[in-house]
């Protein structure tokens, strides 16, 4: 079998390598020039005022909430298919977590379905721009405006993506975003909070180095969430690398939407014309009736025939043991105290279509031309 394919390969540079070293032969290794510098080009690069580094995506959202003002059981509307910790999140923040179903083209929150999920209770609306693809960012902002709801972007796998000429991370009331290593770009682990709102910046500066107004004043109950020099160090040069990377993520996840367009089996995700994708993943839906098997059997398969995929998100958020069971908190926690007004029986029509059916094609920036046409000419092949 020839060599495999990777689906997600981190990129890292000398210039990243040499700021390590510095960093390193320094000997100070907490916040210090580097983080400063990645959080003024991060902010420059998405068009706010303020752009605050922490430790991860996750956190991200949980200062973010919290700098809001969220309280113990404060609702947040959240799309029922992402990544769990845009829910877990929530909780940590002592709030509700209530799941919307989804786009059935671009997989994003349903706009359209935010009034059912609108209670006395919600205070925020919590989109995710999913695989690299914004959500229906005028909707869901004119929404909140119309309701007085924070709106905080889940900018975790769509850096550099464009809604109508606008970044995401800049539409909203805070952008969050994740540098995992698998992503667009990386710090190896980090994340970073986006705003044009200085108050609020300010308190997610105090939030996230435990609420310390100075070395010896704790004036707020804050967290240890700063992020290093070491990961600053390796994102000052990465954001210089990130609009190279779509470009070569794009032409890669174009190629395949374009020669796998006639494998019967396989959809590509649309694509809104006002929008710029950024790709994460090169996302297909699965026909399974089609093909006569589950998305988990077309991962498996491929991935032993030398093509590895992503396959996530394979039940909605709602149907995940931590959401259906109140699994964390004791009773008397805001989430849990009343299991029956929140317990999540939910059957939302797109998401349960589409949960478990989408896979994700190899279409990081290092993939040479050879290894594209391989993943093409595997899938292909594939259930023929």
């Amino acid at each position: 079998m020839d060599e495999r394919v990777t689906v997600a390969e981190p990129i890292i540079g000398e210039e990243e390598r040499e700021n390590v070293d510095h960093v390193l032969d320094s000997g100070r290794f907490l916040q210090g020039p580097y983080v400063k510098a990645f959080e003024d080009k991060w902010a420059d690069f998405v068009g706010v005022d303020h752009a605050v580094a922490v430790t991860n995506g996750t956190t991200a959202i949980q200062l973010a909430l919290n700098a809001l003002g969220l309280q113990p059981g404060d609702e947040v509307i959240v799309p029922s298919l992402t990544f769990g910790s845009t829910a877990t999140a929530v909780v940590h923040q002592a709030g509700v977590p209530v799941f919307a179903d989804i786009d059935a083209e671009t997989y994003t929150l349903d706009h359209t379905d935010l009034e059912r999920c609108l209670s006395d209770r919600t205070e925020a609306i919590l989109p995710v721009h999913l695989y690299g693809h914004p959500a229906e960012m005028d909707e869901i902002v004119s929404f909140a405006r119309k309701h007085d709801l924070a709106v905080v972007e889940d900018a975790a796998q769509a850096h550099g993506a464009r809604y109508r000429g606008s970044v995401v991370g800049s539409i909203g009331d805070v952008g969050c975003f994740s540098f995992y290593a698998t992503k667009n770009i990386t710090t190896g682990e980090g994340g970073i909070v986006t705003t044009d709102d200085t108050d609020l910046a300010e308190r997610i500066r105090l939030l996230r180095s435990h609420g310390m107004e100075t070395r010896d004043n704790h004036i707020d109950l804050g967290y240890n969430y700063r992020m290093s020099e070491l990961n600053g160090a390796i994102g000052t040069e990465q954001i210089d690398r990130l609009s190279g990377f779509n470009q070569r993520r794009r032409a890669i996840s174009e190629r395949l939407f374009d020669e796998l367009a006639d494998v019967e089996w396989l959809t590509p995700a649309t694509v809104r014309p006002y929008v710029e994708h950024a790709y994460f993943w090169a996302p297909f839906e699965i026909d399974t009736d089609a093909i006569g098997k589950t998305g988990k059997d077309v991962w498996r398969d491929l991935d032993e025939r030398g093509v590895e995929t992503r396959h996530r998100y394979t039940e909605p958020l709602y149907k995940q043991p931590v959401f259906q069971e109140h699994r964390g908190f004791n009773s008397d926690f805001p989430w849990s105290e009343n299991p029956r007004d929140h317990a999540y029986d939910l059957e939302l029509e797109t998401v349960e279509q589409v949960a478990g059916n989408m896979i994700g094609l190899p279409n990081h920036p290092s993939l040479t031309d050879e290894e594209v046409a391989r993943v093409v000419s595997v899938v292909q092949e594939y259930g023929t």
